[in-house]
Formats: C-alpha cells, sequence, structure tokens
C-alpha cells in the first residue's frame, strides 16, 4: 500500500523514539513513519525536505523544546497537524500546546489505544482538510470553465455575424488589436472521443482543448476559441506567415494522434484579415474543409484564393443510378450493390482520393435511388439508415457508410426473417437500452448487432410495437432530457445540445423546434420562465 500521509516523531530520549516507532503498523493508517528526530531544530531542519503531514514531539527536550517547536511550526508551516508528548501532567503546558496549534496532549508512557485515537483525530482532521481544498479548487475550476464559455460564446457572436448583447459586459478584446491576422480551424471529427475524455463535460473540455491548443501555438498574442456552435471546433487567430501556420498545424496534428483522438482536419487561412471579418473567413474555411480527402487520417487544407476552387468529380452519374435502379427491379441486390461499390468504387473512397463531400454526394444520391426503387418502401427505415450514414460521414468512416448501404440494399430486398418467440423481448431490451443510454452515439445496425436481430428485422418490429422508429425514440429521449436541463437556468443551451448527444447546436436547435414547434430558447424563456 501506498503510504499517503509521513509522520516525523521527535524525543530526546531513544527508547521513547523507538516506542513510538514500533508502537503501532503504520502502514494500516497509510503512513510512512519517517526516522526520529532527536530535538525541536532537527525538526526544523528536515520539514522542509521530508514535509511530513504530522509532527509528534516531546515537550521537554534540550535546545529548542517542544512547545518553542510548536510555535514555530503552527507559524512557519500552519498545515502540519502537531501532537505534544510529555511525561509531566502539568496545566500550563497542556494549556500551551493547544494555544501552539497542537491538537492532542498525550501522556507518557504513551499507551498503543491513546496514540491510536490520537493519530485518527489527526488523519481525520488531513483528509477534512483535503476535501475542503479539493472542493475549492473545484469551485475555482468551474467559475474559470463558466467564465471560459462566455468568452467563447461571444466570440461566436462574431462568428455567426451576430451583435453582442447589449448591457453585457464583454469578454472579448477589441477587434481593432487584432488587424492583419491569420486564422487556423481546428476541426476534431470523432466527438464521441472527446466525450469520453471529458465524460461528457463540455464546459471541461473545451477549457483544456483551448490550453492544450494555446501551449502548441505558443504565440503570446493570439486569440483561441471554442465555436459554441460546433463543439468539436476550435478557431485560432494569430499573426504569422505560412510557414509558420503550417508549423503549428503539424504540431497540433502530432500532438494528437489518429489512433487516441480520430481524424482532425486543421484549414489554414493564411490571407491577413480582421477579426471584424472572421464571419467571411470562417465560411471561407468550412467550404474548403469538405474538399479534405475522405478517411480516417489527418488532413491541412490551405484556403486557395478565390476562384481557384478544387474540382469536384461527378462520382454518382445517371448510368450508375440507372444501372441500380435496374437492378433492384429486377431483385438483383447483389448486383446493385456491386454497382455501388465496387463498378462506382465507393469501396475504394478512401483509397482513390474521394473528398469529404464527393463521398456525401455519392451516398445521397445512392440512399435517394435505393430508396425511390423500393415500391414497398417504409420511409422512417430509410431515414435510420441516412442518419447512420450522417455519422459516418462526420466521423469519416468508410466502415458505417458501407455498413448501412448494406442495410439499405437489406431493407430494399424486403426478406422476411422467421417470426421467434424473442422478438419481443429482444425489441423491449433494445427500448430499455436506449432511454439508458440516449445520449451515446446509437445506430440500427449497432444495436442490431449488439441484441443479436437482423437490422431491418429490428427496425420493423421495434416501430409495430411502439409506434415510432428507433431513431425517433432516440431523438424523443433525448428532446425529454433537453427539456429537463432548462429548468436549470445554470445549464447553457449549447451546453445542454452537447450533454444529450449533439455536438451541432443549430441541428440540435433544428431538431428541438421538429418535435416541440418552438426554439429551445424560446422553450425555456415560455416554459421554464427563463431568459438566456
Amino acid at each position: 500500500m501506498n503510504a499517503k500521509y509521513k509522520v516525523l516523531s521527535a524525543d530526546d530520549e531513544l527508547w521513547s523514539r523507538e516506542n513510538i516507532r514500533r508502537m503501532l503498523s503504520w502502514e494500516d493508517y497509510s503512513i510512512d513513519f519517517l526516522e526520529p528526530a532527536c530535538d525541536g531544530e532537527e525538526v526544523l531542519e528536515r520539514i522542509p525536505k521530508e514535509k511530513p503531514d504530522i509532527v509528534i514531539t516531546d515537550i521537554n527536550m534540550p535546545f529548542l523544546g517542544g512547545l518553542e517547536l510548536l510555535d514555530k511550526i503552527h507559524s512557519q508551516y500552519p498545515d502540519i497537524i502537531t501532537l505534544a508528548v510529555s511525561g509531566y501532567d502539568d496545566f500550563q503546558k497542556v494549556k500551551g500546546v493547544f494555544m501552539s496549534g497542537g491538537i492532542d496532549y498525550l501522556l507518557k508512557p504513551v499507551g498503543r489505544e491513546q496514540l491510536a485515537h490520537s493519530l485518527s483525530k489527526a488523519l481525520k482532521t488531513l483528509e477534512e482538510r483535503e476535501i475542503q481544498k479539493a472542493e475549492k479548487e473545484d469551485s475555482i475550476l468551474r467559475d474559470n470553465y463558466v467564465s471560459s464559455f462566455l468568452e467563447d460564446d461571444e466570440f461566436s457572436s462574431l462568428l455567426n455575424g451576430k451583435l453582442f448583447r447589449p448591457g453585457k459586459e464583454s469578454h472579448v478584446p477589441s477587434t481593432k488589436v487584432f488587424s492583419e491576422i491569420s486564422t487556423i480551424l481546428v476541426k476534431f471529427h470523432d466527438v464521441e472521443v472527446l466525450k469520453q475524455n471529458y465524460q461528457k463535460d463540455v464546459l471541461k473540455m473545451s477549457y483544456d482543448m483551448k490550453k492544450r491548443l494555446r501551449d502548441l501555438i505558443d504565440a503570446e498574442k493570439s486569440i483561441v476559441f471554442n465555436y459554441t456552435d460546433k463543439v468539436n471546433e476550435f478557431i485560432i487567430e494569430l499573426n504569422a506567415t505560412p510557414a509558420r501556420l503550417k508549423f503549428i498545424a503539424d504540431r497540433i496534428l502530432e500532438a494528437f494522434p489518429v489512433e487516441s483522438q480520430g481524424p482532425v482536419t486543421i484549414v489554414i487561412h493564411d490571407q491577413a484579415s480582421s477579426l471584424d471579418d472572421i464571419a467571411t473567413v470562417y465560411r471561407e474555411m468550412i467550404a474548403e474543409l469538405v474538399t479534405r480527402p475522405f478517411g480516417r487520417q489527418h488532413s491541412i487544407i490551405t484556403c486557395s484564393p478565390s476562384g481557384k476552387k478544387q474540382k469536384v468529380n461527378e462520382r454518382f452519374t445517371d448510368r450508375v443510378e440507372a444501372q441500380i435502379t435496374s437492378s433492384l427491379s429486377a431483385r438483383d441486390i447483389k448486383q446493385a450493390k456491386n454497382i455501388i461499390t465496387e463498378s462506382a468504387g465507393l469501396d475504394r473512397c478512401d483509397s482513390a482520393g474521394w473528398s469529404l463531400l464527393e463521398v456525401t454526394q455519392f451516398t445521397t444520391r445512392a440512399i435517394n435511388a435505393i430508396a425511390d426503387a423500393d415500391k414497398n418502401a417504409d420511409s422512417r427505415s430509410y431515414e435510420e439508415v441516412q442518419d447512420a450514414i450522417a455519422y459516418g460521414l462526420r466521423t469519416l468512416s468508410k466502415d458505417i457508410i458501407m455498413e448501412n448501404i448494406d442495410l439499405a440494399l437489406e431493407i430494399a430486398q424486403g426478406t422476411e426473417t422467421t417470426e421467434t418467440t424473442s422478438i419481443n423481448n429482444q425489441v423491449e431490451s433494445v427500448h430499455e437500452y436506449i432511454s439508458e443510454h440516449f445520449a451515446e452515439h446509437l445506430s440500427l445496425s449497432d444495436l442490431a448487432e449488439q441484441f443479436f436481430v437482423e437490422a431491418s428485422y429490428l427496425s420493423r418490429k421495434f416501430s409495430q410495437k411502439y409506434g415510432e422508429t428507433i431513431t425517433a425514440y432516440i431523438t424523443r429521449c433525448r428532446m425529454d432530457r433537453a427539456k429537463e436541463l432548462m429548468k436549470e437556468p445554470q445549464n447553457k443551451l449549447e451546453v445542454i445540445s452537447f450533454t444529450v448527444g449533439y455536438d451541432d447546436y443549430n441541428y440540435f436547435s433544428r431538431v428541438f423546434r421538429r418535435f416541440e414547434g418552438i426554439s429551445p430558447s424560446e422553450f425555456r424563456k415560455n416554459v421554464a420562465g427563463i431568459e438566456d
């Protein structure tokens, strides 16, 4: 067991020192019993280096007496707990011990029970102090997190082209101070990793990630903020040469390996501008971001001058669409899959240099073609597939996309699965699991695999039993939880969005409006009576 505390005892008599040493099994108390000192002067010499938590001292010692030692410890090292030992039952000495900050007075010969009782009292005091210190530090950190979020919120208002709220204290510097600056956008595609690393605490995540980025850019005059509408995006503003910007980008990617962090995209806008122009600059960077190569690797993109846009290839041609439609009409699912994955090349999208935009356009048209060819289509099933593919696009995961293309073709095939007596129990288990894990990323295919049910069959049976799709139920759970959180004024809407499972506040707001008929801010004002 590792020692949590240290005890230093002092006595000028050898037998007394050894008696204290041997009286208790100090390891049982998680205590490191230091080599005893011979007098008070030795104690004062050793304290700075050995840092004891508890000092047990004899009152009557040569050179520096116990009461004087207690006085010095109390004034110079007030965090040290002190116990006094004496062979004299003298009221004045007892009074002196407590006036000098000691917490207990032990009479020689010290008994095991007496020492254990005093030691327990000292340990309780130390533990209470630690709790108070942790609570104080946590309170300070939470205040820092909130202040950091308010700063992000105001910078994000600039990003959105919105004016600061009147009457509110500004946390951002004058935009005139930041002119002729360059911009770096850092986007972390695996939001689930961020959630897991920070236990879904968006304020802590934002604060810590900004600190890490500031340390990496190592620039005195700079701004780093988290875009509150998209918690996985960070904006860096600084004055630097193109070469320096590239160096910073490489350094950031090195600090966040793909293996542990997931893919990161960095967009560099090296054309000098003012902080006032940040909304325009951001839109230009987002337009460039979708040109990044698709796949689970890091990418650095530099904004091209106006007019020099990267060519987007037409991957899903009319001919491909006609071939898919023809195959599905003939109920040749295998041929339809071959056209999508091999002939058109979706299974090579990450190795053949497809951009994120090209994969997005291709998969959208492919799912639409499959759904249009399915004459008995339940549009809700295809919506679940589209949601899962959208997640695959955000996380740059070809596996998720291919898995859900297969699922869409399964649905189109309409294969009947033999009814089993256990399916109702499995559907109920899925329903219960969602109610407990709705804030996590959940998809139809993942749930089907986890509960050993064919995905399209699970989708159909879930809808039959509960009158809504799996995706709709997940969303409803998230909205219900969001409404609960909105009743607490300290909960920011952007934080609530992240907490219930959304990394994009604008998307959360659209979904909330679709479910409730009003925006989150309107709900909070009208129903909860809280104004942001």
